[in-house]
């Protein structure tokens, strides 16, 4: 198939583009379940379909089953995606599809480091981790505030609220494009009825910002610990079947430990721990987007009864942490390979 127009390409059934609603169309590549697709674009504001074999390190969409198993369904990003691909916003899109793939790869740096763990000096392998650990803290906190930029973006940019006085407090007080700044008040959790007040908030929304506060302070503050140079992630033990913390230091005292995560009477797995940053800032960011979405009327998707997903290589890695999220797994013994 030769050039074709945005509009032609609708006919085809991959992409609503008619419905954009001044929204920007990032092409991704489709998979059918046999093959794939792909467009670029090309001279005059024309479409080119080319041929492409795989996917490697990018989204795509599909109506079946995962091209591999280990390519990962993101709310977050399927619906900012789907709904909320404006100019303006999806330079933040691009930036959290990024913190997901940088999350895979330290994810499996970990699991390499473990699987090459012999013969090479504890020390230093521990400083390994530990540098893995402190990025992970640093990417997790960047993705609440990329996702706050697109709420707080398209809430007061795109949003007009039918009570008119609810809307003219919505324009005075402008939502913070920080998440600390929405949830906290001189650095005190701020509750849900506060929040309506302030923003016009809907109450489901507010009360998403006021039960996922105290982990994203937990998170706060353990990455400005760490970036402000008067903390670390603590003493690294490395062991024949992982990695491991004392349960005592900071910042794992307030983790949930049970017998099952111990390697002895000292020292516990850092799996679990690390999987707990990861999934629970995922789960936070999935419930404050669909709480929107259940009470803010959002644009009709662009790619209608598709999935958006992610392929990464190091994907195999990040599942294997969610594994542990789900305390199906508690170390990196037995070695597995993404």
């Amino acid at each position: 198939m030769g050039a074709v127009s945005r509009e032609e390409l609708a006919n085809l059934k991959h992409l609503d583009v008619a419905g954009l609603g001044g929204r920007t169309l990032r092409m991704l590549p489709v998979w059918d379940g046999e093959n794939w697709s792909h467009w670029i674009d090309g001279p005059d504001g024309r479409l080119i379909q080319i041929k492409i074999m795989d996917a490697a390190h990018s989204l795509y969409l599909t109506k079946t089953v995962a091209a591999r198993e280990s390519d990962l369904w993101i709310p977050i990003i399927e619906i900012v995606w789907q709904r909320l691909s404006y100019p303006e916003l999806v330079p933040f899109l691009s930036a959290i599809e990024d913190d997901f793939h940088l999350l895979a790869a330290s994810a499996a740096k970990l699991e390499h480091l473990h699987s090459t763990r012999a013969g090479a000096d504890e020390g230093l392998m521990a400083s390994f981790v530990r540098s893995e650990i402190e990025y992970m803290l640093v990417v997790t906190r960047s993705i609440f505030d990329l996702l706050q930029e697109v709420i707080s973006r398209f809430w007061n940019d795109s949003v007009k609220l039918l009570n008119e006085s609810d809307q003219a407090l919505k324009k005075r007080n402008r939502m913070p494009t920080t998440f600390a700044k929405v949830a906290f008040a001189s650095d005190k959790p701020q509750n849900a009825a506060a929040l309506i007040a302030k923003y016009a908030l809907p109450p489901l929304v507010a009360a998403q910002y006021e039960k996922h506060a105290p982990f994203f302070a937990s998170l706060r503050v353990s990455r400005d610990r760490i970036i402000h140079g008067n903390s670390s992630v603590g003493h690294i033990f490395v062991t024949d079947k992982g990695f491991a913390v004392s349960p005592q230091s900071r910042p794992y005292g307030s983790f949930p430990w049970t017998k099952e995560h111990y390697y002895n009477d000292n020292i516990v797995s850092l799996m679990p721990w690390i999987s707990r940053v990861v999934f629970q800032t995922l789960e936070a960011c999935t419930e404050i987007i669909h709480s929107f979405g259940s009470t803010i009327q959002f644009p009709d998707e662009i790619a209608p009864g598709y999935r958006v997903l992610l392929r990464d290589p190091a994907n195999g890695a990040l599942l294997r942490l969610h594994e542990a999220a789900q305390g199906k797994r508690v170390w990196w013994n037995p070695v597995a390979t993404t």
